[in-house]
């Protein structure tokens, strides 16, 4: 708690309410557009968030007797080799295809608190390709100061349509388009077309909004015979 107090304000003295905080952290983990997982050394879930149970019931994931499993066993196997490096401290990253999509996990380990025993906690970030959100028109205009159709213009961009496609689609000229590409150029300070991607990409947006009546973050609880091993469990956050 004295870290988080440091963090806010350089004092102990700094007015702190750790409530807010942790629900703060609570919505970010639970409403992120990412899968995030926690598991132990043996790979057996401790925690899921809510991309991430999306995961399973879409099938890009499994459970077996309370562990996280690929569709295939070659993604099994990959899941447990990079859990086993994240418990070694390597960390390591593999791409999943037996579910129908690819799928990205990444993974890494959890430090023990201090003076506590190792019990090799590891952390896997779970990216679905095909799912990512990218930004609005309008959070271009707020974070970049483009002008509606220069937004347009950028969306079309990360849509994967060339500037012929987008003018057609805008109904515009392709000089006009050129025009718009070229202040799209001039507001980020980009100089290649690949880092206006990358700009344009990394534009901040909000994160998903809570449930009214507060925020569930899922568990899991004992293991059962449900949901292949574990049972879901809900703790409020109100």
């Amino acid at each position: 708690m004295r870290a988080w107090r440091l963090i806010a304000g350089g004092s102990d003295r700094t007015a702190f309410d750790p409530v807010l905080v942790e629900t703060a952290l609570h919505l970010l983990i639970e409403h992120f557009e990412q899968g995030l997982a926690v598991t132990d050394r043996c790979g057996r879930v401790q925690f899921l968030n809510r991309a991430a149970r999306a995961y399973l019931g879409r099938g890009l994931l499994r459970l077996e007797r309370g562990c996280l499993r690929g569709t295939k066993p070659a993604d099994s196997a990959a899941l447990r080799r990079i859990i086993a490096d994240g418990v070694a401290g390597l960390g390591g990253s593999v791409r999943l295809e037996g579910g129908g999509a690819p799928l990205l996990v990444a993974a890494c380990a959890i430090p023990p608190p201090a003076g506590a025993v190792p019990e090799g906690a590891v952390l896997l970030r779970l990216v679905d390709p095909a799912a990512a959100r990218l930004p609005t028109a309008a959070m271009l205009q707020d974070q970049f100061g483009f002008t509606p159709a220069e937004a347009a213009l950028a969306v079309d961009i990360l849509a994967g349509h060339d500037l012929a496609a987008s003018a057609a689609h805008r109904r515009i000229t392709r000089n006009t388009a050129r025009v718009h590409l070229r202040h799209l150029f001039e507001k980020t300070g980009a100089r290649r077309q690949a880092e206006l991607m990358r700009l344009l990409l990394l534009c901040p947006q909000p994160i998903a909004a809570a449930q009214s009546g507060g925020t569930e973050i899922s568990a899991f609880g004992p293991f059962s015979s449900s949901n292949g091993g574990c049972e879901y469990r809900s703790i409020q956050r109100s």
